[in-house]
């Protein structure tokens, strides 16, 4: 598992979980689960840097 983080507009985090893909985490961003609009998604990456996971299709 991966951590995620979802970011609004402002680059604000607005949710933190832990998906098995990327495209697991796109679209749960794109969903109705999250309060907030996510505008970016990004992930741990393994030297503990956050790092973009693709683009939102919305």
């Amino acid at each position: 598992m991966t951590r995620y983080r979802f970011l609004d507009a402002m680059g604000d985090v607005v949710a933190e979980e832990e998906f098995a893909s990327h495209a697991d985490a796109l679209a749960w961003a794109e969903s109705e689960e999250p309060e907030d609009d996510v505008q970016r998604v990004e992930f741990l990456g393994p030297e503990g840097d956050w790092r973009w996971a693709g683009a939102l299709s919305g």
